[in-house]
């Protein structure tokens, strides 16, 4: 019995993600540009998240980084998001949200990625 437990202890251990894993997956996420300029896109991306179920941790104008996390619910252990607004040029903005379930077995957890770069366009339209 204790090597069960020990066992399923592994598995639920190592199939943990947290906000620094969702962070340093930059350049995995899912990306769109916009043809806007850094501000503009800056506000709507910080508005999409402030406005989901997500929480709001870090939002880092300077360094374009927008860190915020799901707890558990009934349907899902959590999820943890990263989005990184980089600017392009003068009017273009390039995001990238990297979505993680916190527990990688957890087939339920929503992906973020795609709900929050559909919101950003909506909003600069």
């Amino acid at each position: 019995m204790k090597k069960v437990f020990v066992l399923a202890m592994l598995v639920v251990v190592t199939g943990c993600t947290t906000l620094k894993d969702a962070q340093s997956a930059k350049g995995t996420g899912e990306f769109r540009s916009y043809p806007h300029s850094y501000d503009r896109v800056w506000g709507a991306a910080r508005q999409v998240v402030e406005s989901s179920k997500l929480d709001l941790i870090v939002a880092d104008r300077e360094g374009g980084k927008i860190l915020a996390q799901k707890g558990m619910s009934a349907f899902s252990y959590g999820e943890n998001v990263a989005v990184f607004v980089d600017p392009e040029g003068a009017d273009s903005t390039k995001v990238e949200v990297v979505s993680k379930r916190s527990l990688q077995t957890n087939i339920t957890a929503k992906n973020w990625s795609s709900y929050i770069l559909d919101k950003i366009s909506e909003m600069l339209q």
